[in-house]
């Protein structure tokens, strides 16, 4: 049996967490592959985005408590050789294919990949042009998100790591703030697009992530560890989390879903990766399978809408659902994907991506090989 993750920020693995990403992937995939209506693909983006928070703050604290410093720098260096080698592949491929089919891709859409503003391009000017089916470059809002947040997020840890309660509390009121601007936008009319992907409105999820490594590192009593442990405090967020999938009421899901989840999500994910209480999904997570999914989620997020482009292009665009192209069709349609996914992730991650782990080490970076 491994031994959980220490509370307090350092380097080194944390156990689960590779299978928590290998859920995330293959929930966006699955929903990705005409399954939207049930499988909740938008949540594990969720996942994704509390488990970045959670991750990158932890890293950062440690480097401060090691160095008595942030280096801004290196840290921008290591994002940059760990996300634009892959992503710079998938928008070459992503264009070939999409526009193989008829699909539109003008310069403005590339660049909005490029510089990380891909979430507001499908808000205002909307993805899909000129093609019925699926759009490579749709689900790069997330990244988008992501990469904004971190423009400021190391500036705001290195100003609060040395005053830790203080940072909790910043981050407390950050979600809460955050939880407030996209209800007032909603009841003035705001659509739903522009709240699901509005880098405004749903950084909280990465903030929640990040609160909770803040209160970790502040939970000298154990308390917050003692309190995850209980067996319902995991049920009634598991519980949570089921509401935030079932409830269909606008007004709920533009509000008070995504911090629901956030909230429902920090036990949980301290219990599965700080404590032995959730064991037997601690040890599921860690399954070899699960590791190995969880190593290859950013080249399965990046290339699997490439996979889906083509596999339409073979069989009609199947991640409209299984009613618009036949079950016969729909069946080829998902096998092709699926093979095409995992073949064009795995080629990206160990051709192309593992290169780079030697010049992100340069710059400080801290890779576990597990």
């Amino acid at each position: 049996m491994r031994p959980p993750a220490g509370a307090t920020p350092a380097y080194g693995y944390i156990p689960g967490l590779d299978g928590l990403r290998a859920c995330a992937v293959m929930l966006v995939l699955f929903a990705h592959l005409g399954f939207n209506h049930v499988i909740p693909g938008g949540f594990g983006v969720t996942l994704f985005f509390f488990i970045s928070g959670m991750l990158i703050t932890r890293l950062l604290l440690a480097e401060h408590e090691a160095k008595g410093r942030i280096g801004i720098g290196n840290f921008y260096a290591r994002r940059a050789f760990r996300l634009y080698p892959a992503l710079l592949a998938a928008i070459v491929l992503g264009t070939l294919a999409f526009n193989a089919d008829g699909g539109i891709t003008p310069w403005g859409k590339i660049a909005s990949a490029l510089f990380y503003y891909a979430n507001y391009y499908g808000i205002y000017i909307h993805f899909g042009q000129g093609r019925d089916g699926f759009d490579p470059f749709s689900i790069l809002w997330s990244l988008s998100i992501e990469e904004q947040y971190y423009l400021l997020f190391p500036l705001l840890c290195a100003a609060l790591a040395p005053r830790l309660r203080r940072f909790s509390l910043t981050l407390g009121l950050g979600v809460l703030a955050v939880l407030l601007w996209r209800s007032g936008l909603h009841f003035n009319g705001a659509s739903s697009d522009r709240i699901y992907m509005g880098t405004d409105t749903r950084i909280d999820s990465i903030l929640y992530g990040a609160w909770l490594t803040l209160i970790l590192a502040n939970d000298t009593q154990q308390r917050w560890v003692r309190f995850s442990s209980g067996k319902l405090v995991q049920a009634t967020c598991v519980l949570m989390l089921l509401a935030s999938f079932l409830i269909r009421n606008d007004h709920f899901r533009d509000t008070l879903r995504y911090s629901l989840q956030g909230l429902a999500l920090m036990p949980l994910i301290t219990a599965i990766c700080f404590t032995h209480a959730m064991q037997p999904v601690t040890a599921v997570l860690e399954s070899r399978p699960g590791r190995k999914l969880g190593a290859w989620s950013y080249s399965l997020y990046l290339y699997h809408p490439i996979a889906i482009v083509l596999s339409e292009i073979l069989w009609g665009p199947g991640s409209l659902g299984v009613g618009r192209i036949g079950l016969q069709h729909y069946l080829g349609f998902a096998l092709t994907a699926l093979v095409l996914s995992f073949a064009l992730a795995t080629a990206s991650y160990y051709g192309l991506e593992q290169p780079f782990m030697n010049l992100r080490k340069r710059f400080g970076a801290h890779i576990v090989n597990d």
